[in-house]
């Protein structure tokens, strides 16, 4: 295959790999905290080639030396947009959105950590107790500032929640003594760390205890030092921060970067095959 051939082949391969990330932006544009991807190219292998072959062919040479012949390009990196999504009132008490583009709620399954940008959390009764547990959509229990799930009573009458996180419920009972707690809530620096656990949820490589050393993570104490870092909104959902005109624009332009290098397979394709039917 030649050079232009195996370039061609190259782009169509990657730009490939570009079209499945626009795919999965449009499909979850209606996701709560869903943040969008992007893909980043780099060139592939180039080769820099200083003279021709033969003395003779160097004469009249009017191309410099050192010219660059590229392979293609390549999926570098895929990154993770972060921009904030738009807040969405729903007047529900159980649904939650953070303000500030860094912060994230911390959940937890199975003994695994996760972190979410979707706040639309609901109780779930504990097996065999009168005791409810606030978890998310996907049943990750929603954990508060001592790395505990937040559980209380099953009487409960009203869930507060303030703009530090600071929740308190009430219960039915007026004698009763109110529950409080605090929202665990993350900021993390370097959210191209990042990694998709499913359901709406990301984890960091590697433990917590490695990533806060690290810098790349800090565990906010919104009721304390890092007051008003992020802001919690009661009764309202983070949108996608998906923009489907983008989108859309870019998979239109990408669809045609694909046509274009397929027709410079057939190009070359054509100019083979009609080298092969030169008679010398």
């Amino acid at each position: 295959m030649n050079i232009q051939m195996n370039s061609a082949a190259t782009s169509m391969r990657e730009l490939q790999k570009k079209i499945d990330v626009l795919a999965g932006n449009v499909a979850n544009a209606g996701t709560n905290g869903y943040k969008r991807q992007e893909a980043n190219f780099s060139d592939t292998l180039v080769q820099s080639i200083e003279r021709q072959a033969g003395l003779r062919n160097e004469i009249g040479r009017t191309t410099p030396n050192g010219i660059r012949v590229g392979s293609g390009v390549k999926v570098a990196q895929t990154s993770l947009r972060h921009e904030q999504g738009s807040l969405v009132q729903t007047n529900r008490p159980l649904d939650f959105a953070i303000e500030g583009s860094t912060g994230y709620f911390r959940v937890a399954s199975e003994g695994t950590v996760f972190y979410t940008r979707d706040g639309s959390f609901q109780v779930q009764p504990v097996l065999n107790s009168n005791q409810l547990n606030l978890v998310t959509a996907t049943g990750d229990a929603v954990l508060d500032s001592n790395n505990q799930p937040i559980s209380f009573d099953n009487d409960y009458d009203q869930i507060q929640v303030n703009q530090n996180g600071t929740m308190q419920v009430t219960f039915k009972d007026a004698g009763k003594q109110p529950a409080e707690f605090q929202l665990s809530v993350a900021t993390i620096d370097r959210p191209n760390l990042l990694e998709k656990a499913g359901g709406n949820r990301y984890q960091l490589p590697g433990t917590e205890a490695q990533q806060v050393a690290s810098g790349n993570l800090q565990l906010l104490n919104l009721a304390g030092p890092d007051s008003g870092a992020v802001r919690i909104r009661q009764g309202s959902l983070e949108m996608s921060n998906v923009d489907m005109t983008e989108e859309m624009t870019e998979l239109i332009a990408t669809q045609r970067l694909i046509q274009s290098q397929g027709k410079a397979i057939s190009f070359a394709d054509d100019m083979m095959g009609l080298v092969n039917t030169i008679r010398g």
